[in-house]
């Protein structure tokens, strides 16, 4: 895309439109902590923002270069002469920002997930001079600079390269599709070689018998190429639960477990436990803030909560459940949310769980809750034993006692028969 070397945010404009974005954060910041993360805001405005990015030179960055220029003429004699100048009239920056959406330094597979980096360019006004000495100046007629971007992203094996002249870039097919595959831990890499073509038009005025000083338009080009990478790690969508508590879906009533592990791709933030239908318990384990950077872009920070939730923990690890799964999958994190109840009979323990880029992950189990029961009619609070709340135990009665006395009494015999002869032995 060619863009005359005038059309770049002066720094007055970004100064006002930086200072805007950081006292609206500042007031966002201020008066609230996010529950939930506010992904969806920070990718609105920094999408909102890209057009502003997509044309701003950053003097802290930026680098320099020189155009070189021939200029030719005649001396007094007539004699050609000529003059090569090399000049510093050029400047250019470019960086990779951010990848939306994303949470801390990590991003997710989606539709919609882009790639956004900030530009600019100064071309630099030439001096009129008469630069080879032939009495006639030299001077600009005009400038344009074109720029285009070599955007190679790669995750695991799979790699793509686009050529863009916006900033503002989606992630291509074939490398969204191998980031649906992430295990949560996997990295998506760019990098960028961007390349600014200056072009600057002078008179180069020579002397003339007829015109004193005739006009010799020429073209003069430079390129300056900026390179820079950046990573990000992906989280994705894949989530596998397992109920640790009753194992078996089975358990003592005086002791009711819902305890499930929850291996997942992407970081857990919240989670709540239903009971026959009805939420009874919540688990949270982030917050979340936004912070402002340099160029007033937004990036979402996770806060782990100072104590944790009772009852839940979430901790990355690479993980293959392959004994309670049958695809072998990796996973990159795993929580566990333990909770315990009342009650009798047959209960539907429901858990939902929510990741950072929200996804919500939904497991149900149907758990039993008995009690004991004495002689197999009578349950340990007094009652007749019911199948569907008490589990039967085998009787006893008083034959089955005397058995086991006499057998108690035969054995203690021969352990006084033995001893007596290994005295008499003595």
């Amino acid at each position: 895309m060619a863009s005359c070397g005038s059309s770049h945010w002066t720094g007055w404009q970004m100064y006002s439109r930086r200072v805007i974005s950081f006292l609206l954060f500042m007031a966002l910041s201020a008066h609230c902590l996010y529950t939930d993360p506010p992904v969806s805001n920070a990718t609105a405005h920094n999408f909102a923002l890209a057009p502003e990015l997509n044309s701003s030179y950053d003097p802290a960055i930026g680098r320099g270069g020189n155009v070189s220029m021939v200029f030719y003429g005649t001396d007094i004699n007539w004699a050609p002469i000529s003059r090569r100048v090399e000049m510093q009239l050029i400047n250019a920056s470019m960086r990779l920002l951010s990848v939306e959406p994303s949470v801390d330094s990590a991003t997710h597979a989606g539709s919609g997930s882009a790639l956004l980096f900030a530009w600019g360019d100064v071309a630099s006004q030439m001096q009129k001079k008469d630069w080879e000495g032939d009495d006639c100046a030299e001077y600009q007629l005009g400038s344009t600079v074109s720029r285009s971007a070599l955007l190679n992203f790669s995750f695991g094996n799979t790699s793509a390269v686009v050529n863009v002249t916006d900033n503002l870039v989606l992630i291509p097919d074939a490398v969204l599709g191998a980031m649906a595959r992430t295990t949560g831990g996997d990295i998506l890499r760019v990098r960028a070689n961007a390349t600014f073509l200056f072009t600057y038009e002078v008179d180069d005025r020579r002397p003339s018998h007829e015109e004193g000083c005739s006009h010799h338009p020429a073209n003069f080009t430079s390129v300056m190429n900026i390179v820079d990478e950046m990573n990000w790690t992906v989280e994705g969508d894949r989530a596998l639960f397992f109920l640790r508590a009753p194992l078996l879906g089975e358990q003592w009533f005086r002791d009711n477990h819902f305890d499930t592990v929850l291996f997942s791709n992407s970081r857990i933030y919240r989670a709540s436990v239903s009971a026959n239908g009805n939420q009874t318990r919540s688990f949270r384990l982030y917050g979340f803030n936004i912070t402002n950077d340099s160029y007033g872009l937004w990036h979402v920070v996770s806060v782990p909560l100072a104590q944790g939730d009772a009852g839940a923990a979430s901790h990355a690890a690479l993980t293959t459940p392959s004994p309670i799964s049958d695809d072998n999958s990796t996973y990159g994190y795993v929580s566990e949310f333990n909770y315990t109840y009342g009650g009798l009979g047959t209960n539907t323990l429901a858990l939902e769980a929510v990741d950072v880029f929200g996804g919500r992950h939904a497991y149900s189990r149907e758990i039993l809750s008995r009690m004991l029961s004495h002689s197999g009619n009578t349950t340990e609070l007094g009652g007749p034993v019911d199948p569907s709340i008490a589990r039967r135990s085998e009787g006893f009665g008083a034959g089955s006692i005397g058995t086991v006395t006499l057998s108690l009494g035969m054995v203690g015999l021969l352990a006084v028969v033995l001893l007596a002869n290994r005295i008499a032995g003595k």
